[in-house]
């Protein structure tokens, strides 16, 4: 099996590049503390012996969740590695129909769903979503990769979901213009959002920016190195 340097292995590790993996996140365990959370995207690169192989290193540092831990294609598999594991899974950015979460559910294959708001349907349809996981006591985390306006839905949808766990976002890695598009999404304090207080989602959109700043083609590698600063230069110091 050939590898790519920056560790864009697929569906196995190599002993080198499995050694690399688990001391970055003992790094971030130890940078964070020990209520600091940790969460590990696996991107569903591996088979459930690989997947249960890694949740095992990993479970001194207590990550929050291991996400995508095989293909979320093949639900029996996802349901494999989270009987081995004790490191909860997570899954469900790429299901978007509320009816394709049954089986997740019913073989308990994972412990958080990530529905994206954007493409499931809007608030009313991911909270009947919630609303069901609620009955299996599963959590949930929305995928929010979208943006200012994608943010201030799921805002709205975390205050009413009894089992929402945790929020994504990327706002702090976006260009200006894209917050400058749609105003209004609060700032994280202390590591929380408080909702936008406007009506509607809360924010303002500005169709002048949004004009000045065409849909362009992007394509995230997310096989790369440093895949999720989205294309930024990063700022060193």
């Amino acid at each position: 099996m050939k590898l790519d340097p920056f560790g864009a292995a697929w569906q196995e590790l190599s002993h080198a590049e499995l050694r690399r993996a688990i001391a970055l996140v003992e790094a971030v365990r130890d940078g964070v503390g020990p209520d600091g959370e940790v969460f590990v995207e696996m991107h569903g690169r591996f088979t459930p012996a690989q997947a249960i192989a890694i949740a095992r290193e990993l479970e001194p540092y207590r990550p929050g969740w291991i996400e995508e831990p095989v293909p979320p294609d093949n639900v029996r598999s996802l349901a494999k590695v989270a009987r081995q594991v004790n490191v909860p899974v997570a899954t469900g950015e790429r299901i978007h129909v509320r009816h394709e979460f049954r089986e997740v559910f019913e073989l308990q294959a994972a412990d958080v769903i990530q529905p994206d708001l954007t493409m499931m349907g809007g608030i009313a349809e991911t909270r009947k979503l919630a609303t069901w996981a609620e009955s299996y006591n599963v959590m949930v985390a929305p995928h929010n990769v979208g943006g200012p306006v994608s943010t201030a839905a799921a805002l709205h949808f975390a205050a009413v979901a009894p089992n929402f766990k945790i929020l994504e976002h990327f706002n702090d890695f976006v260009d200006p213009f894209v917050s400058d598009a749609a105003r209004g999404v609060p700032a994280v304090v202390d590591g929380a959002f408080p909702l936008p207080p406007g009506p509607g989602l809360g924010i303002t959109l500005d169709e002048d920016v949004i004009a000045a700043h065409p849909r362009r083609p992007v394509h995230l590698n997310l096989f790369g190195d440093r895949w999720h600063l989205r294309g930024r230069v990063e700022e060193r110091v």
